[in-house]
């Protein structure tokens, strides 16, 4: 589920990159999306960890 999350933010800002000044978000918007990259891959890697800590 996070990686759809993660996945969908780059998309989005992808698109924002491609259109330039016609891109319909906003500054607000961009930050949102680039913090919901930054918290999710964050929480993959902690996921990740945990995984590998619980089989030792």
């Amino acid at each position: 589920m996070i990686n759809n999350t993660i996945k969908s933010a780059k998309f989005k800002l992808s698109q924002h990159k491609v259109q330039g000044e016609t891109s319909t978000l906003s500054i607000f918007q961009v930050a949102k999306l680039m913090d919901m990259i930054k918290i999710g891959e964050e929480q993959s890697q902690k996921e990740t960890t945990n995984i590998l800590f619980s089989l030792n």
